[in-house]
């Protein structure tokens, strides 16, 4: 254990010690810019604004408005073509912010309802960015449409967490000059130093949907890399006092599952029913600090995953949708080491059950997930700007159960109690640079193994923010895995150096991961023993030009080998372009060569077995009409070619969207794409003199994903959504090949013609359809009413009619759920002065 935490201890040490070496002060060009940006002043209120979208004269008029906002698209640089005035004040509780946002055509406003955090209303909108500690590098985001639909996000070094969530109130309401916003932001929302005198970086933003416009108090370039650090600033915040922070969200639901077996006097017993309760609980610790805990988690109502079948390698990353472990975990995803669906996911022992069983016995249930007991997360950053980042999570003892001839049962540990534990040290530096120390680590109890990852990753930028230096590196460490007493250790850095701002970008890039570099207990890594090196330029038009709003080029090169032994993989060259006409159409595309061949070591499955890939071409092209319209689509084609073994496969998508009125829209999803001579892995035997032959199939592989996407939203606080998808994927095998060492494919021999009949075709279906009614009925708390409807089949009959497959799916069992969930938000402050009163 000592070993484990030396790495920790010395990096946790350098990073202390470089935080409290910085000064917090920005050097002169820093110092210039905040003189020459926007400065806005505002004043402590008496008598707090009434939410009523009427910007009451003598609340509000107190202060002097922000005014002259400049667009940001399209035409950046040019007055808004509507005036704009926005009011801040602040007292012991909240900031307040009332916007006058003048219409020279009221009856244009869009006001088109959505779901909370959506961003994608076809509405007018209007937003605040709050910079409370005014590094240049972090903000707190409030915005609200025209129909009064919320959104927040936090921001955090060029990194966007829409799945942040705070309780805040907003007011919204149209008339004959525009339309007006009032916000009331309470403290409890958002952090701040504890000083006497405040100063923070602001901005305000405006959305003319009808336009496609959207302005900025503070111009924003969009040829200068970054959004917060072109922020103004806001003067005049005094003695205020961070209350506190605890809140609590107490839960209650209930499940109703229902799983319709074949076996027609076993169907009163698919029903399963549950009633569950819980709590999260936010606590601040100081101004600066978050305690985030979930006791008793339930994650029964989390969106269904997009499951695919997967014929490659390597693992298939789908996301995290549990809402705990995506809201504020953006200090500990920032390094790439933490991939949260590590947690409560299948066993480490499930796939070695088989290998545990004695003379007549036969698995009976083997669970594929780990239940997960409770986590805890603490984040917040200091006025310093080193932000402080702790996760932990346990999970229980999972067993799988086999049973003998006889009827006896036993118990397998397939998974002990298991501790995961993410620690971040975050130090922000002028110039939007920074230094990142995180360490991950899972330590399971049972003598199964540990694993440890510890990494630095550092930025830095000049001071004109045209140039940046990236560069990093992780350890990773394996405790008694394979049942090797001792320590797997394994690398990883890279160097990025770009040129970040202006029209014309270029960078280079290097990143070396070393045969044994495993992150995957905690992270998530496709391959590792590959050492990479790329380089891309790009030239972009900000400003329109001929018939295009914007314009960008790229085109780059990359090449990589392996770690060990350093054999050449493959190199790529690619081009790029995508226009944005005046009518806010969009055109893309691109195209890729592979000139030489490429050497694959993964997809034999038995390193270092290469397989031996041709020059390769693929092109692609891509539309999108203007999403203002109630009716708009998008389409994409692509076409991939290799000569060898004349391989080439294409894929098609169309998706049009209809927004029937300003509650009920609808979008329907398409892709087809069919892959001929998908050539690749299919099995692997042993002859008599006990030879290992590797098998690879010639196969027609064709996929079709179709997804529905509708909501119906009553009014800004409650609605009715449906996701539903059906995924159909077919590989159908015409011809089996041989793997010679030299990685070229040789026709079958009699012997492997005998094990190839045993290699059966695949038609997999999926299909997922997640029904939510959500009524927010007060701030923080919900009431969420859900249908989930499951449907998996896997067989060896390739059905070629889309209707014939769509019916034998539907044959099969399937998992329906029924559930309700009812959340309800206490803030203890205000508990504390209702009771009080």
């Amino acid at each position: 254990m000592l070993t484990k935490l030396i790495p920790l201890t010395l990096v946790m040490g350098l990073c202390v010690g470089g935080a409290q070496a910085h000064s917090g002060k920005y050097d002169d060009t820093e110092t210039e810019r905040t003189k020459t940006s926007k400065t806005s002043k505002v004043i402590r209120t008496q008598a707090a604004p009434v939410l009523d979208g009427h910007l009451e004269p003598e609340v509000w008029q107190q202060v002097n408005p922000a005014r002259d906002f400049y667009r940001y698209d399209p035409l950046n640089g040019m007055p808004s073509s509507q005036k704009t005035e926005v009011y801040m004040l602040y007292d012991d509780e909240a900031i307040y912010i009332g916007a006058m946002l003048y219409d020279t055509a009221p009856d244009s406003i869009l006001t088109q309802l959505g779901q909370r955090d959506s961003g994608e209303n076809n509405a007018d909108m209007f937003g605040v960015y709050l910079d409370t500690y005014n590094d240049k590098q972090n903000a707190f985001a409030f915005l609200v449409s025209a129909a009064g639909v919320q959104t927040d996000i936090k921001h955090s070094q060029g990194r966007e967490d829409w799945n942040w969530d705070a309780v805040w109130e907003s007011s919204v309401r149209t008339h004959e000059q525009g339309w007006t916003v009032e916000m009331r932001i309470p403290y409890g929302a958002i952090r701040f130093p504890e000083a006497e005198v405040q100063t923070w970086g602001v901005n305000y933003m405006r959305v003319i949907r009808r336009n496609r416009e959207k302005s900025y108090w503070s111009h924003v370039d969009n040829s200068v890399s970054g959004l917060i650090n072109q922020a103004g600033r806001v003067i005049g915040i005094e003695g205020v006092k961070s209350p506190v922070r605890l809140q609590f969200m107490p839960y209650i639901s209930g499940y109703v599952n229902h799983y319709a077996s074949p076996d027609s006097e076993r169907k009163a017993k698919d029903f399963t029913h549950s009633v569950n309760g819980g709590m999260d609980v936010k606590y601040g610790i100081n101004d600066a600090f978050t305690l985030d805990v979930t006791l008793i988690p339930d994650f029964g109502q989390t969106r269904s995953d997009d499951q695919v079948l997967n014929l490659g390698p390597f693992e298939v990353k789908y996301n995290e949708n549990r809402q705990f472990f995506t809201e504020g975990t953006e200090l500990f995803n920032k390094a790439g080491l933490f991939y949260s669906r590590r947690i409560g996911s299948r066993p480490v022992g499930h796939g070695r059950v088989q290998d545990q069983l004695q003379e007549g016995e036969e698995i009976t249930r083997n669970p594929g997930e780990t239940q997960l007991l409770n986590a805890a997360k603490v984040s917040g950053r200091t006025r310093r700007g080193l932000g402080i980042g702790l996760f932990n999570a346990i999970t229980g003892n999972t067993h799988a159960t086999v049973q003998d001839s006889l009827g006896n049962t036993r118990q397998v540990l397939t998974n002990p109690f298991t501790n995961y534990n993410v620690f971040v040290l975050d130090q922000t530096l002028p110039r939007n640079s920074y230094i990142t120390f995180t360490n991950t680590n899972v330590t399971r109890a049972s003598g199964f193994y540990d694993a440890n990852v510890t990494g630095l990753s550092m930025r830095f930028a000049d001071k004109r923010n045209m140039y940046a230096l990236t560069t990093g590196g992780n350890l990773s460490q394996l405790y008694g895995k394979d049942n090797n007493n001792g320590v797997d250790l394994g690398h990883q850095y890279s160097l990025n150096l770009s040129k970040i701002s202006g029209n014309l970008r270029y960078g280079i890039n290097h990143n070396v991961e070393s045969d044994t570099y495993d992150i995957n207990d905690l992270g998530f890594l496709s391959n590792n023993n590959e050492i990479s090196t790329s380089a891309s330029v790009s030239y972009n038009f900000y400003q329109p030009v001929w018939k295009f709003l914007s314009w960008n080029n790229s085109i780059s090169v990359a090449h990589s080998r392996l770690y060990d032994p350093g054999k050449f993989i493959a190199l790529d060259m690619s081009a790029s372009s995508s226009v944005r006409f005046r009518n806010f159409n969009s055109l893309w595309g691109g195209v890729t060569v592979r000139p030489g061949e490429r050497y694959d070591y993964f997809e034999a499955r038995a390193f270092p077995q290469v397989f031996v890939q041709p020059p390769a071409f693929n092109a692609n092209i891509g539309y999108s009409t203007d999403y203002r319209k109630r009716f708009a689509y998008d389409a994409t084609a692509n076409y991939w070619a290799s000569r060898r073994y004349d391989q080439n496969s294409w894929s098609l998508s169309f998706s049009p969207r209809f927004r029937v009125n300003d509650k009920f829209s609808i979008i329907n999803g398409n892709s087809y794409s069919i892959d001929k001579r998908n050539i690749g892995y299919a099995s692997k035997y042993e002859d008599a003199q006990q030879q290992t032959h590797i098998l690879f199939g010639d196969r027609t592989r064709t996929t079709l994903n179709t997804t529905i996407t509708s909501a119906y939203i009553f009014n800004e606080r409650s609605g009715l959504t449906l996701n539903m998808r059906h995924y159909w994927s077919r590989a159908a095998y015409k011809e089996f090949f041989e793997l010679t060492k030299q990685g070229l494919l040789q026709p079958t021999t009699a012997d492997q013609e005998v094990y190839t009949s045993r290699i059966d075709d695949i038609n997999y279906n999926t299909f997922t359809l997640d029904l939510v009614y959500s009524w927010r009925f007060a701030p923080g708390s919900e009431l969420r009413v859900v249908w989930k409807n499951f449907v998996e089949d896997q067989s060896h009959k390739v059905e070629k009619r889309y209707f014939d497959n769509l019916s034998n799916t539907f044959a099969v069992p399937q998992h329906n759920n029924f559930s309700v969930k009812l959340l309800y938000f206490i803030d203890y402050v205000s508990l504390r002065n209702v009771l009080s009163a």
